[in-house]
């Protein structure tokens, strides 16, 4: 659930038009003229107003793949090709008929058949049909099984995104199965299903580059399979319908994730004072360590409410060999620094913790050079140097070196505590407070301080 993109601007010095016009030099008092910025591109998609999503009469727009410069469907059923702002008739395409769409030389959209364009389309289309739609996306090609409304957007960069229109119950009821197991108790998952609506409303149009509102992965949130639905989280959703985390009158952002260890953290310590809210606030909400305990002490503990979880404890132990791999292919991308360049490393240390014992900072030396890895990036260092699960399970780890007789590095020993970025709930904690007698209110109130669990309107 993390951050996003860049935009560039050129600056033109206008000079040239006057001295075309005037065949003179300009005024020696007069600075040289600059042309504005040009104005940013349009977003191909405006995000609907949050009241109306939650009442049900607007949808929203799940993002199903990004970035296509072609694709294809066909259904078991007609397949309507309507304009999506005006609902305006465009294709019809009967049972079983395979049509395309390309982007052209010219930066406009044609439909395809048999190799040939057949129709141009001069704007976001939507599909509609009584059955599923069979989807067709090239690198890797893909055929996939969609639900319409399906909403095809032209994007910037010559491309298409393509995003699913779902009502947020409807969409609630996948995610709250894709992020918490059914078996955890009653009240841990209406406390899901909360802080999912909420964290949905709070982030429409975060993909609106590409023409959604939402992925269905990780980084916004887990767009579960229909087969992983179960009475239990259908229920969740239904008994909490029009429930959402308030802090005064704004939605709260509901970060959460999946363990803490024994101890939530804050959010601008973790990622950034930008991110700082009065409610994402950290501490040993989970356990009886004491606040800001070494981290020796925090792996010691054994008490707190997610212990049941697997992530409670944890020890990743990499070779030298293992780790010079790792940083050789990650260190450019985890640091953001195209310089960032190691084959060998010959020291690494924990050089800063936050006071709730997550890694701040974590220097990485070798080759000459010495680089230091900010929060969460240790963690897909040691990964793919991307968010996922390959990485280290969370920061709140110690690390130790370990060196033959001659002082080079054998083995690196991670020994840590929790799965997640520690901010928010504990997905985990949520489900061992509820066994322990609290209801959802009293879980969402522990982890989020200052908020409520209001009917939004």
């Amino acid at each position: 659930m993390l951050p996003t993109r860049t935009t560039i601007i050129l600056l033109a010095v206008a000079a040239l038009g006057l001295l075309l016009l005037g065949r003179g030099a300009l005024p020696a008092q007069a600075p040289p003229a600059v042309a504005p910025p040009p104005a940013a591109p349009p977003s191909p998609y405006t995000a609907p107003d949050w009241h109306a999503v939650l009442a049900g009469t607007d949808p929203l727009r799940l993002l199903v793949v990004g970035h296509k410069a072609m694709l294809a469907w066909k259904g078991d059923a007609d397949v309507r090709v309507s304009y999506a702002a005006t609902d305006a008739d465009v294709y019809t395409a009967h049972a079983g008929e395979q049509v395309g769409v390309v982007r052209t030389p010219e930066g406009g959209c044609a439909l395809r058949q048999e190799g040939k364009n057949f129709l141009t389309v001069t704007e976001a289309f939507r599909l509609t049909s009584p059955k599923p739609i069979l989807l067709w996306t090239p690198q890797p090609e893909t055929w996939r099984i969609v639900h319409g409304p399906v909403v095809i957007t032209p994007l910037a960069d010559n491309t298409f995104g393509i995003a699913q229109e779902l009502l947020l119950e409807d969409y609630l009821r996948n995610v709250v199965c894709g992020e918490m197991p059914a078996s955890f108790h009653a009240q841990a998952l209406r406390a899901q299903a909360i802080i999912a609506r909420t964290y949905t409303l709070a982030k429409l149009g975060r993909h609106a580059d590409e023409g959604a509102d939402l992925c269905d992965e990780v980084h916004c949130q887990v767009y579960g399979a229909d087969a992983n639905r179960s009475r239990a989280t259908d229920e969740a959703v239904a008994d909490t319908r029009g429930l959402v985390l308030m802090y005064g009158d704004t939605l709260a952002e509901a970060y959460y994730h999946a363990t803490c260890g024994g101890v939530t953290d804050d959010a601008g310590l973790v990622w950034g004072p930008e991110y700082a809210r009065p409610y994402l606030v950290g501490g040993t909400k989970d356990s009886a360590v004491k606040e800001s305990a070494a981290i020796g002490d925090i792996l010691c503990a054994s008490g707190g409410y997610c212990k049941r979880s697997n992530g409670y404890r944890w020890t990743r132990v990499f070779s030298a060999t293992e780790v010079n791999e790792l940083v050789s292919r990650n260190l450019t991308k985890v640091t953001g620094d195209p310089a960032a360049k190691m084959s060998k490393v010959v020291n690494m240390n924990v050089e800063e913790r936050t006071p709730n014992g997550r890694v701040a900072r974590l220097r990485v030396e070798g080759d000459g050079a010495s680089y230091v890895v900010i929060g969460d990036q240790a963690r897909w260092l040691f990964g793919t140097g991307d968010p996922g699960p390959e990485g280290l399970w969370s920061t709140l780890f110690d690390l130790t070196v370990t060196r033959d007789a001659r002082g080079a590095i054998t083995q690196y020993t991670f020994k840590g505590a929790g799965r997640g970025h520690g901010i928010g709930m504990c997905q985990w904690g949520a489900d061992g407070r509820a066994r322990a007698g609290q209801s959802y209110r009293e879980i969402l109130a522990a982890y989020y301080p200052g908020t409520k669990v209001v009917t939004g309107k």
